[in-house]
C-alpha cells in the first residue's frame, strides 16, 4: 500500500479519536469539583485508564487473531461477549483488589481503595467486552479492525474509566474527604 494512502487510512481513525477524546475530557470537567475535593484521584486516573486499556487491547488482539485464522466470525459476537464478561470479571476483580490495596495503604482510607479498586474492576470488564467485540463489529460493517479497534477502544475505555471512578468518588465523597 502506498505511504500516503496508508497514512490517510490511519489518520481518518485518529482524527475521529480526537473528537472522542474531547468527550473523555468533558467527563473529567463534569466532575471537576469531585476531583478538586479528592485530588489523590488524579494519581489513579491514568492507572485505571492504562490497565483497562491494556486488558481491552489484549482482548482485541485475540479477537483479531481469531478472525484472521478463521476461528471467529462476526456472527460469533454473543459468544465473544459472554467469554469476555467472565474473563473481565476474573481479571477485573484481581486487578481491582491489587490497586485497592495500594490505594488504601497509600492514603489510609479504605473507601478510597474501594473507589479506585471498584472502578478498575468494572472498567476492566467494560474494556475486555469492547476489545473482544469491536473487531467483530468492525469486520461486519466492512471496516478494517486493525486500523479502527485501537482508537475506538482506547477512547471509550478512558471515557468509561473516568466516569466510573469519578461517579464512585462523588457517591462516597463524604467518606473520601481528606484523602
Amino acid at each position: 500500500m502506498p505511504l500516503f494512502l496508508r497514512s490517510r487510512r490511519r489518520l481518518s481513525w485518529l482524527s475521529v479519536n480526537i473528537l472522542l477524546n474531547v468527550l473523555a475530557a468533558s467527563v473529567i470537567a463534569f466532575y471537576q469539583d469531585t476531583l478538586a475535593a479528592v485530588i489523590a484521584l488524579a494519581v489513579f486516573l491514568p492507572i485505571i485508564s492504562d490497565m483497562s486499556g491494556c486488558s481491552g487491547n489484549q482482548a482485541a488482539a485475540v479477537s483479531m487473531r481469531e478472525l484472521a485464522i478463521g476461528l471467529l466470525r462476526p456472527v460469533d459476537l454473543v459468544y465473544v461477549l459472554g467469554k469476555e464478561v467472565l474473563l473481565g470479571m476474573i481479571n477485573g476483580c484481581a486487578l481491582g483488589i491489587l490497586i485497592a490495596t495500594v490505594a488504601w495503604l497509600w492514603k489510609g482510607n479504605p473507601y478510597f481503595g474501594l473507589v479506585v479498586g471498584g472502578a478498575l474492576a468494572l472498567n476492566t470488564m467494560v474494556a475486555v467486552c469492547i476489545g473482544g467485540s469491536i473487531p467483530l463489529v468492525l469486520k461486519r460493517i466492512g471496516k478494517d479492525p486493525a486500523l479502527a479497534s485501537g482508537p475506538i477502544l482506547t477512547t471509550v475505555t478512558d471515557m468509561c474509566g473516568f466516569f466510573i471512578v469519578l461517579s464512585f468518588a462523588s457517591a462516597l465523597l463524604p467518606q473520601l474527604q481528606g484523602s
